[in-house]
């Protein structure tokens, strides 16, 4: 699997015995209006019961300014700060992740609010639903959800069952080490921590024994680009499969796998948009019968796309120590030197010897602490 593309590969299948129903996909922000498929429709355009994830191109995530370069678009900012008043001969210019204009992207399952050019694909049914938004001028900025997913407990049982995957000890980590030991040059977890709330966990499947379930910060390489995310999962123990000749085959299922990810370095000014783009997703009503109908229950169904305390926490969990060593380490190499606007309490990278330009006499500029490297920045001061 591979984070820099539009679209990605889930190398597992959903459980044998599960009905399949037709999949659409669609890129981009979509109509107003939306056709309402009957239950008939759906299952005439039922496919086979494996659900793919949209295919992940192999592209290099092309090479371009720092995020943010361009000038600000008009529109409504996701965060609207005041710019301040600035010494004539230096410029300010505020990042790609403090300009969001937010539009709303509607399929027949699901509404989600992305930023505004991003791009969106999804496939599935009402049981097994993926999605993914990224930004289509550098696709290691994004995000992706899938509902359901089922890997073997050993290599004989993957070949028996035309598995994908297959997880030994049935641990978080371990499925996303092997998820993308294939596609990385390196896949590490920093760090880890287990969300309290196993109650709305359990509710993913009620009727499935909890084994694992852990979100994690890892870091990255893809084609020599550095990454880092947050990824999230539960893993639970499916019921046993008799095949003919009497053997046994237990498999695990991976319920609520979320992930977010950005170049390294960036995901702590990416992550209140990506955070964003996760509160909004709602199901449709459409998805809600559908859902129903193939479960043979009430009630609603819940998304762990609109659950953002574990992410949270796990990218609290990450090591602030090493978090301000990087970022140290990326002004030196970029030449930049960090400071603290104090009219608009944002935090710039200046270019190196701003603050002996703008000299001592004025008390808008400071340098930030040591501690204000983890918090991420706003912008640029260029001369």
């Amino acid at each position: 699997m591979k984070h820099s593309a539009c679209y990605f590969v889930i190398l597992l299948t959903v459980i044998l015995c599960c009905s399949s129903c037709g999949s659409r996909k669609e890129s981009g922000p979509a109509a107003e209006e939306i056709k309402e498929y009957s239950v008939e429709e759906a299952r005439a355009e039922a496919k086979a019961a494996e659900v793919k994830a949209p295919a992940l191109s192999k592209t290099k995530p092309q090479e371009k300014a720092p995020s943010g370069s361009g000038q600000p678009e008009a529109g409504t900012s996701s965060k609207a700060k005041n710019q301040g008043t600035a010494p004539a001969e230096y410029s300010i210019r505020l990042a790609e992740w403090e300009n969001v204009q937010w539009e709303k992207y509607k399929s027949p399952y699901f509404t989600i609010e992305i930023p505004k050019g991003w791009k969106v694909s999804w496939d599935g049914n009402a049981e097994h639903l993926m999605w993914q938004a990224s930004d289509p001028g550098n696709s290691m900025i994004g995000l992706y959800n899938i509902d359901h997913l089922s890997a073997a407990k050993s290599r004989q049982m993957s070949y028996y069952l035309g598995l994908g995957m297959y997880l030994e000890e049935g641990s978080v980590p371990e499925f996303f080490e092997k998820m993308y030991a294939d596609t990385t040059d390196y896949f590490t977890v920093k760090n880890s921590c287990v969300p309290a709330d196993r109650a709305a966990i359990q509710s993913l499947r009620r009727d499935k024994a909890i084994w694992d379930y852990q979100s994690l910060y890892a870091v990255f390489a893809e084609n020599g680009v550095m990454g880092e995310g947050i990824y999230s999962a539960v893993i639970m123990e499916a019921p046993d499969i008799i095949l003919a000749g009497g053997y046994n085959y237990a498999m695990w299922e991976i319920n609520g796998v979320f992930a977010e990810f950005a170049p390294l370095g960036e995901l702590v000014n990416w992550q209140p948009v990506l955070s964003h783009i996760m509160q909004s997703f709602n199901y449709t009503d459409y998805y809600i019968r559908e859902w129903r109908m193939r479960l043979g229950i009430g009630g609603q169904p819940s998304s762990p796309a609109n659950d953002t305390g574990s992410v949270l926490e796990a990218f609290e969990e990450r090591s602030r120590r090493d978090t301000i060593l990087q970022e140290k380490r990326s002004d030196m190499i970029g030449e930049y030197e960090r400071v603290y606007d104090n009219d608009t309490q944002n935090i710039y990278r200046a270019y190196s010897g701003f603050m002996d330009d703008i000299g001592t006499d004025q008390t808008r500029f400071t340098p930030i602490t040591d501690s204000q490297y983890a918090e991420g920045y706003a912008g640029w001061i260029d001369r």
